[in-house]
C-alpha cells in the first residue's frame, strides 16, 4: 500500500495559496502584494493552521486571526469583521487555484495495479474538494483526514490508522511527502518505510528522498530488493 500526503506532494499548495492571497489584496485594497508580505502570510498561515489542528483554536478562527495579523502587516486597521469576510472570499478564491504538479497524473497512472491512499491533514469538506477539483480522487483507495479520523500529522496515530486500514503488515505500507516534520519523523518513529518529495532539494537529512514522482518507481524497485517488501498489488483477477 503507498499513502501519498496531499498539500506540496500532489497539490502545489504553495502557488494556489500565493495566488488568492495576492487576488484578495489586489481586488479588496488595489495592493500588489511584494515578496516578503506574501512569505509573512505563508509563515503566519502554518502558525495558526497548526493551532487548528491541535484543536487550539476553530477552523474559523485560524483563518480570522490570519488575515487580522496580515491587515495589521501591510499597514491597515485590523477588523475582526473584515477579516472574516476576506477569510470566506480568500477560501473561494482557493477553491478556484487548486493545481496539481506536473508529474501528478503520470505518476499516478503509472501506478495502475498498486493499491494508493491518502494521509492529509485539513478540513474535511477543503481536502476532499481539492481531490475532486483535480479529478484524482478515483485513483485512492482509501483517503484519511485529519478532521474525520480526529487525529493529525505529526501524530502517530493516523498513520497506524492508515496500516489498519490497509489490512497490510506497517512493513509492507509506504508513506510519500514533502514535510520533514509532519510526514517523515512520525513515520520514522513507527517503522513506516517513507519517501521525501524534494522538489528544492533543499533536505539533507540522510534519508529516502526524490526530487519528483517520476523518480517514485527507482525508490519501489530498490525498496523491493532490497527490504523484500511485499507492496499489495492488486492482481487483474480483482
Amino acid at each position: 500500500m503507498i499513502y501519498f500526503d496531499l498539500d506540496n506532494t500532489l497539490i502545489d499548495y504553495n502557488s494556489s495559496e500565493r495566488k488568492a492571497i495576492e487576488f484578495i489584496f489586489k481586488e479588496k485594497y488595489g495592493l500588489v502584494l511584494n515578496n516578503n508580505q506574501t512569505d509573512y502570510w505563508s509563515k503566519i498561515s502554518r502558525k495558526y493552521f497548526d493551532y487548528y489542528l491541535s484543536k487550539q483554536i476553530t477552523f474559523e478562527e485560524q483563518g480570522k486571526n490570519r488575515f487580522i495579523k496580515m491587515l495589521s502587516y501591510c499597514g491597515y486597521v485590523e477588523n475582526e469583521k473584515i477579516a472574516m469576510e476576506l477569510f470566506e472570499e480568500y477560501q473561494k478564491q482557493l477553491e478556484n487555484s487548486w493545481i496539481l504538479f506536473d508529474d501528478v497524473v503520470d505518476m499516478l497512472h503509472s501506478l495502475e495495479g498498486y493499491r494508493l491512499g491518502i494521509i492529509s491533514n485539513g478540513k474535511s469538506i477543503q481536502q476532499r474538494a481539492k481531490l475532486s477539483c483535480t479529478n484524482i480522487e478515483k485513483y485512492f483507495e482509501i483517503i484519511l483526514i485529519s478532521e474525520e479520523t480526529g487525529f493529525a500529522k505529526p501524530s502517530v496515530d493516523i498513520f497506524y490508522e492508515a496500516v489498519k486500514q490497509s489490512g497490510e503488515k506497517i512493513d509492507s505500507v509506504i508513506y510519500v511527502g514533502d514535510n520533514i516534520k509532519t510526514d517523515i519523523l512520525p513515520c520514522e518513529k513507527i517503522g513506516m518505510k517513507c519517501v521525501l518529495v524534494d522538489r528544492n532539494s533543499i533536505c539533507e537529512k540522510n534519508i529516502c528522498k526524490i526530487k519528483n514522482l517520476y523518480e517514485i518507481h527507482n525508490v519501489l524497485l530498490n525498496d523491493i530488493g532490497q527490504y523484500n517488501t511485499e507492496l499489495s498489488i492488486r492482481s487483474s483477477a480483482q
